[in-house]
């Protein structure tokens, strides 16, 4: 481990301390990338490196040259030419380095009135090239001439908007539509027309329509227990908002495709979406079942609580918890009870009570009561027989009694973010993850690493490796970054599940006592390892490596090692607290 820890930290040095030795004038600037370049907003930024000797003025100011020989200011533009002289000079002979760069500034202009007669432009949501079902519900923007008729999907009227509710400027139509049984969506493309008495514009939509009709439902089953549910099949560059995992075989009732991912019907009031290459239609196709719910079982062992219950079939679910009184909700879809289901606990250490709720006619809940908060629990299925595995808080909240996973974010081909020193944030990760892994191993912690060397380790085994091994706490250590290297700067973390927000917290809690700013402690992130409910996790952005500031201090080994200590003590804080 030592050996490991002095390699990688020459090869932070090797990257970085060529840029601090340079004794020779240069600039090299990360923004702006070009020379010249066309902009529409008036705020932009200077950053690059330099010489750790040389002075740094722009247009003759002086500009602040950190340790590390980088630099990053803010300017706003006037609107047209805007140059900007940028003088590096070495201290130590007097030689000088010039760049010269030009920012064109238009400002995007307002919208305007259209002021002959034709369609601007359309936008129909749900984006995307769609298949749809009878209710499903489409709307629509328009711009066009105002003051005209305007109609769209089987001659359906749209509404122009008041001036007042479109920023001053008239011709906004909008509308929306629920698709009936007799709709077709044949032609693929929906039209939208608009006419003034003698003339008609018509536009087509961009995306292609057709309806999914099936005699009997279309279904499929998942195909493996990283097979996962999401809120809507776009998102952001996380990807569409994950809702939860699912166990293998789980039947879906398939109702549309937007794009790559089915929309599916989890029951009557909830529906979700999954990416098509988890789910196997290749089955016999058939009625939906019906599931009645008579028993259920409560019971512990020597490793954990259970909750279980049979089912017709495996139907899909969806869960979440509370940290104060400790909950874990899990709803099963498809399913219902005609009479009093069993709440008897037998040997159970953790649960302290079971309510069977119905929150509709085809939804059947489960609220589990734990004697503490939340520390992690698994769903999955036993031939119908769906079970919630409740993990027991460890007998000994002591760090030499657990099993923590530490996550090197990044790695190999996947770079990360890149500092204006030219550091990436990947061997950074590596770096702390590795300090991290031996300060707590002096703990007595036993520690599971996603990497341990510079390589590439795609998310998903990442997950799957933590899933399987089932480790009591999981750490991932990224670096933040920011197009605004002046302003945006602190440390954050970040969780998806209610019952990982105290482990967070304390963690975070800790580390702002290294004088770092606040970045906050940040809820219902979409990162692929916040998804899992077995552990409690955290993600670590430690601070923005994009920030000249941060960026120097975290080169600094003295603050590298207090950045882990902080960790460990907000580990010991967060125990104290269970």
């Amino acid at each position: 481990m030592k050996q490991a820890l002095k390699l990688l930290l020459q090869t932070v040095i090797a990257i970085v301390v060529p840029l601090w030795a340079s004794s020779q004038a240069f600039l090299r600037l990360s923004q702006p990338s070009r020379e010249q370049t066309n902009v529409n907003t008036a705020r932009q930024f200077i950053a690059g490196r330099t010489c750790t000797d040389c002075k740094v003025t722009i247009n003759n100011e002086p500009v602040y040259v950190y340790s590390t020989g980088t630099f990053a200011v803010k300017k706003e533009l006037k609107e047209g030419r805007n140059s900007f002289t940028i003088t590096a000079e070495d201290t130590t002979n007097g030689k000088t380095y010039t760049k010269n760069i030009t920012w064109y500034y238009a400002p995007v202009p307002p919208p305007r009135v259209t002021s002959s007669f034709r369609i601007d432009f359309v936008e129909i949501s749900p984006k995307g090239n769609l298949q749809l079902s009878v209710g499903d519900t489409l709307h629509v923007k328009m711009k066009g001439y105002p003051g005209g008729h305007a109609s769209w999907f089987n001659n359906s009227p749209l509404r122009e908007l008041p001036a007042a509710q479109t920023g001053g400027v008239p011709g906004y139509y909008v509308g929306s539509y629920a698709l009936q049984p007799a709709d077709s969506l044949l032609n693929g493309k929906i039209q939208v027309r608009l006419y003034n008495g003698s003339e008609t514009a018509i536009l087509n939509s961009t995306y292609h329509y057709s309806m999914m009709r099936h005699e009997i439902p279309l279904t499929g089953r998942t195909i493996d227990n990283m097979t996962y549910l999401t809120s809507a099949a776009e998102g952001d560059r996380l990807g569409p908002d994950k809702i939860g995992y699912l166990d293998k075989d789980v039947l879906l009732h398939i109702i549309g495709r937007q794009g790559d991912y089915y929309k599916v019907r989890l029951s009557s009031q909830r529906t979700a979406f999954i990416p098509e290459p988890l789910v196997d239609t290749d089955i016999p196709q058939e009625p939906m079942p019906v599931s009645i719910v008579s028993d259920a079982k409560v019971w512990g062992d020597e490793k954990a609580d259970y909750v279980s219950v049979a089912l017709s079939d495996k139907l899909p679910y969806t869960s979440t918890q509370m940290v104060s009184p400790g909950k874990i909700i899990v709803d099963i879809h498809g399913a219902y009870a005609e009479n009093g289901i069993s709440t008897q606990l037998q040997g159970t250490r953790e649960i302290t009570g079971l309510q069977w709720q119905q929150p509709t006619h085809d939804v059947l809940r489960m609220v589990i009561s734990l004697k503490h908060a939340p520390w992690g629990y698994q769903i999955y299925y036993e031939n119908n027989r769906i079970t919630v595995k409740v993990k027991r808080v460890p007998a000994n909240l002591s760090l030499r009694n657990l099993v923590i996973g530490i996550d090197a974010g990044h790695g190999g081909s996947n770079m990360g973010s890149v500092g204006l020193t030219g550091v990436y944030e990947k061997t950074l990760t590596l770096n702390l993850a590795l300090q991290l892994e031996a300060a707590l191993k002096r703990e007595g912690a036993t520690i599971i690493m996603s990497r341990t060397t510079e390589r590439l380790v795609p998310n998903e085994e990442r997950l799957s490796l933590f899933r399987r091994a089932d480790p009591d706490l999981l750490l991932s250590i990224h670096l933040n970054s920011s197009g605004n290297p002046v302003d945006v700067t602190g440390t954050a973390t970040y969780y998806k599940h209610p019952f990982c927000e105290p482990l967070n917290a304390a963690i975070h809690k800790r580390l702002l006592e290294t004088g770092l700013n606040d970045f906050k402690n940040n809820g219902d992130f979409n990162f692929i390892l916040n998804n899992p409910t077995e552990f409690p996790d955290a993600l670590i952005e430690t601070l923005f490596i994009s920030n000249p500031g941060d960026e120097e201090k975290i080169l600094e080994p003295q603050f590298q090692q207090e950045i882990i200590n902080k960790i460990v003590q907000g580990l010991k804080d967060y125990l104290k607290t269970m």
